[in-house]
């Protein structure tokens, strides 16, 4: 049934039949020093100070099943939580919302192919058209920018922009609509995942089909500065990232469909070789989003693919904040 938790042993991919759910909030924003929730105006850090981040549980990790594929999405590569209970997602021809228990709480049309899926803290919910080459808003059906290419991974931060990745270029769409290219080249091929980390003044970004994490420094007037290779995952195809409240790295490897962890230190560089904390996922998967909202754990990534399933990680430590309506 929808909402309905399965545990999956992370060694053996077996089922242990318990079940699972956790509530818990998340809030927007960071600029400077912290996310700032455009909604209300105010400025915070990520809170750190009840967190232990060199005791982090390490992997492998449990896998619990919370919608099997095709039970509530299908077709959806990526989803989004609202930060109000609900998390969205592509469903055939619509993106649909649904609650912790899998109801459908509202349904928008939504024909063709999309790959990224995130909420802006003003309540839009974009979706990355990359067949069209367009970033569209979903709720009002309304195009944000056009000529993007394959546009694939979509990042909006607290301060209006939004960081796209396109296959090969990493660009931003800057409240004013204009675009801007941060990353060309060969340290932009097969760019995918994308997720901006304010703290550090780094954006980063993975190289789909070399299986690499690459971070390019952004100044504080936007620029874009250095390019470093940040971890490197021989075979893995890499998609999408998430980050910590302790500035580690979550990333994704659709090829696989496993989840990797990068420890990272102060300047975002990788402390040690990145660890597998889920070496298979019952179904194929592509993005992994921290909890946020009543019924679901902020504690826990939740990671969906294509086939609709989506999996709850529980990984001890919550996400760093991010944009919710």
């Amino acid at each position: 049934m929808p909402g309905s938790s399965t545990t999956v042993d992370p060694d053996t991919g077996s089922d242990s039949g318990s079940d699972s759910g956790g509530t818990s909030s998340g809030d927007g924003g960071t600029t400077d020093t912290g996310m700032v929730d455009e909604s209300s105006g105010t400025e915070g850090d990520t809170d750190t100070g009840a967190i232990d981040c060199s005791m982090i549980p390490p992997g492998p990790l449990a896998v619990q099943m919370v919608f099997a594929p095709g039970e509530v999405f299908d077709g959806s590569e990526d989803i989004a939580f609202d930060g109000q209970g609900n998390m969205a997602g592509k469903d055939g021809g619509e993106i649909v919302l649904v609650d912790a228990s899998g109801t459908n709480v509202e349904a928008w049309t939504d024909t063709g192919g999309t790959y990224g899926l995130r909420y802006r803290a003003s309540g839009e919910l974009l979706a990355a058209k990359y067949m069209a080459g367009d970033l569209r808003s979903v709720i009002d059906g309304t195009t944000v920018a056009s000529g993007l290419g394959g546009v694939n991974g979509v990042y909006p931060d607290a301060d209006g922009n939004v960081w796209l990745t396109n296959f090969s270029t990493v660009r931003r769409l800057n409240p004013d609509d204009s675009l801007d290219d941060i990353v060309t080249g060969g340290d932009a091929a097969a760019a995918n995942g994308v997720i901006l980390d304010p703290d550090r003044g780094l954006l980063f970004f993975t190289n789909y089909s070399q299986g690499l994490v690459r971070s390019v420094v952004i100044g504080d007037d936007g620029s874009p500065g250095a390019v470093s290779m940040v971890a490197s995952i021989p075979g893995a195809a890499l998609d999408g990232l998430s980050l910590d409240a302790c500035g580690n790295i979550y990333v994704v490897d659709q090829s696989g469909s496993a989840l990797h962890r990068v420890l990272l230190d102060e300047a975002g560089a990788a402390i040690g070789v990145p660890e597998t904390l889920v070496e298979q996922f019952p179904s194929n998967v592509a993005n992994a989003v921290f909890g946020s909202g009543e019924g679901w754990d902020e504690m826990s990534l939740y990671v969906a693919g294509v086939p609709g399933g989506v999996y709850q990680v529980e990984v001890g430590i919550p996400g760093a904040p991010y944009p919710t309506p």
